[in-house]
């Protein structure tokens, strides 16, 4: 019987040996990823500040992105690309092509001239009114225009205001 004892005192030993002991298990402790607790402090200061309720129906304040003086100046996605006067200005190749305009985000570029968008307002889908910088050969001057898409944006009308140094002009371009 001793023996049997002896075989029991044993097998509890082993499985003692085996389980953690009752100090290393620690159940109460959950490790979060350092940015998820970031973002819950965040959560937990605006619902101090603004209130649970709030927090909970609108959300964290988002940050807005701001107006820059670069937006103002800048043409939207369907004036850009490449305009002729005739079918000929629209080939790449041709490097006398005359007629031809590249409009960028903010800046026009014809063949002897470059023009700068200083200032643009949207005034429809289809209509953007701009003031533009104008630089060539040495020289300098500026003009508002109106750029208008017609034809379901496949030709663009360019009203330029001119003054006493240099007259106003319109011009119809197709788009390349």
């Amino acid at each position: 019987m001793w023996r049997a004892g002896l075989v029991l005192t044993m097998a509890a030993g082993a499985l003692a040996a085996c389980s953690p002991a009752s100090n290393e298990a620690d159940y109460n402790t959950v490790h979060v990823d350092p940015a998820q607790a970031r973002a819950q402090a965040t959560i937990d200061r605006a619902a101090a500040a603004q209130g649970t309720r709030t927090v909970a129906g609108a959300g964290l304040p988002v940050a807005t992105a701001t107006t820059t003086a670069a937006q103002g100046r800048k043409l939207p996605v369907a004036f850009q690309g490449y305009w002729g006067q005739t079918p000929g200005d629209c080939a790449l190749a041709n490097v006398d092509a005359r007629g031809r305009l590249a409009i960028d985000a903010d800046q026009l570029r014809f063949f002897d001239r470059r023009a700068a968008v200083d200032a643009s307002r949207e005034q429809s889908p289809t209509a953007v009114a701009a003031t533009l910088a104008y630089k060539a050969g040495g020289e300098r001057w500026k003009h508002d225009a109106t750029l208008t898409l017609e034809q379901g944006g496949t030709r663009l009308l360019l009203v330029e205001q001119g003054d006493a140094a240099r007259p106003g002009q319109t011009i119809r371009y197709q788009r390349c």
